[in-house]
């Protein structure tokens, strides 16, 4: 026979497991939809700056565009980096485009070992198809 009480117990102890992983899912997706975002923004960066040689305000107009396309990612939270072996860029040099995002978490987590700051970076790496003017 139940005793009075025994479901308020067995729920108050399996509640603060499924908050947990609930939350924690809401964040998995964060990190995933930004990873996913960020990478496309370094592909899309590094195919602008082989186009043009490496010119640097193209191809950081290029990454924040393919960021501002994505949701619920804001584009001024992002640092572009480029890379070319020689300044000027020559035809053919390999240009790697690296783009860096910092953003909150949605759903802060006081556990977590990096914080409640999410920072994802992402490479890209074309041939330079002319030579920076």
């Amino acid at each position: 026979m139940r005793k009075e009480g025994q479901t308020l117990i067995e729920m108050a102890l399996a509640l603060p497991i499924l908050l947990t992983l609930v939350v924690g899912l809401f964040s998995v997706g964060q990190l995933l939809l930004t990873h996913y975002a960020v990478n496309q923004a370094a592909r899309a960066a590094a195919h602008q700056a082989a186009l043009t040689g490496g010119d640097r305000t193209a191809t950081e107009t290029a990454a924040r565009q393919a960021l501002a396309g994505s949701a619920w990612v804001t584009p001024s939270n992002s640092e572009v980096v480029i890379a070319c072996p020689r300044r000027p860029c020559r035809r053919y040099d390999p240009i790697t485009v690296e783009v860096r995002y910092r953003a909150a978490l949605w759903i802060p987590i006081a556990l977590l070992p990096f914080g409640d700051e999410l920072v994802v970076r992402a490479n890209a790496t074309r041939a330079a198809e002319r030579d920076q003017q």
